[in-house]
């Protein structure tokens, strides 16, 4: 099977298992599938990872000289950190209503992978070091963490709006509390600083090794180091108890979405016209 198969497929189960969740917050399904809908998704969850990750394979993303980031390997490599980190915390913290924005997040790309462009421009980077090699690597766990702590926020913003305005739909019933999700939004949000930054510092110790110069400006080290001022804020106003709620919530989509640019927004942009 190729990856044009095996990523839609992986999609359209995680796209079933979020339309199922979605209809039993709203009680659309009967009684009979209501009780088990939790655990038909838990048991979907390994079967879409186990397609996404055989659809990675088949990418070719190996080869003698190095590691091939292409579009499609990224996207490919990123929603399958969120898939496991999502599955991993589910299992031990039964994160409340997350899978309701997580399913449809992961259900997008995978749908769309066979649709980007995979070729070896100039615009991805083939890996010829270790350190280039884990830079990459730590950059996209650091995303894909930054991700759910995005995710989480989201929440957090609907359900600070709905608690100020005394409107409480059954979505807002079927997520935890306001505590917990903004615990859990400041744990990843902690783990994405310090990737992004170990990640910053990676990618310019091996420009300094590649080029022997560091080439500061340029769209994705900017953005990235503006995403991780923006994390650093509600992380150091939380520590001053200055910062809560929907404006930390605001910072940590802000920086979310400067990150989702650095990475692949304007490299979507020009390998498709390169495409």
């Amino acid at each position: 099977m190729t990856s044009s198969i095996l990523f839609p497929l992986a999609g359209i189960l995680t796209a079933l298992c979020a339309v199922l969740l979605w209809a039993n917050v709203w009680k659309l399904t009967p009684a009979w599938l209501a009780s088990r809908t939790h655990i038909l998704v838990a048991m979907a969850m390994p079967v879409t990872m186990v397609l996404t990750f055989w659809g990675w394979t088949t990418l070719e993303s190996f080869n003698a000289t190095g590691f091939l980031f292409s579009l499609q390997t990224a996207v490919a490599i990123s929603t399958l950190l969120v898939q496991g980190i999502y599955f991993v915390g589910a299992l031990r913290h039964r994160h409340g209503g997350l899978g309701l924005f997580v399913l449809p997040v992961v259900a997008v790309p995978l749908i769309l992978l066979p649709l980007l462009p995979h070729d070896a421009t100039t615009e991805w980077i083939r890996t010829r070091s270790l350190l280039e090699t884990g830079h990459m690597i730590i950059s996209l766990c650091g995303y894909a963490v930054l991700t759910l702590s995005a995710l989480h926020a989201v929440m957090l913003w609907q359900l600070d709006r709905a608690l100020k305005r005394k409107s409480i739909s059954p979505l807002i019933e079927a997520m935890p509390s306001i505590i917990e999700i903004e615990a859990h939004m400041m744990a990843q949000l902690r783990l994405a600083a310090w990737m992004i930054g170990i990640s910053i510092m990676t990618g310019l110790a091996w420009q300094w090794e590649a080029f022997s110069h560091l080439r500061l400006i340029s769209h994705k080290v900017l953005l990235a180091i503006f995403s991780w001022i923006v994390i650093m804020v509600p992380l150091i106003r939380r520590r001053r108890a200055s910062m809560h709620g929907r404006k930390s919530a605001f910072m940590v989509i802000t920086a979310y979405i400067l990150l989702l640019l650095a990475y692949f927004g304007v490299k979507m942009i020009k390998a498709w016209i390169h495409h």
